[in-house]
């Protein structure tokens, strides 16, 4: 994860700490959770694309 999307999760982490009422809590909390999900995906992407490409650059050897 990059600093920088750590930073923006907690950022989301404290705005859900510090929402006015529950409602706002709750969707505060979705897009953090969403967010750090996306970015799990997409982490897992990069390791496949990185394998792939290790695969392909063998192959043309």
């Amino acid at each position: 994860m990059s600093n920088e999307l750590r930073k923006k999760l907690h950022d989301l982490a404290e705005l859900c700490d510090n929402a006015p009422d529950p409602q706002t809590k709750a969707i505060i909390e979705a897009i953090r959770l969403q967010t750090a999900v996306l970015n799990e995906r997409l982490f897992s992407i990069e390791l496949q694309m990185t394998a792939l490409t290790k695969r392909l650059e063998n192959t043309t050897d």
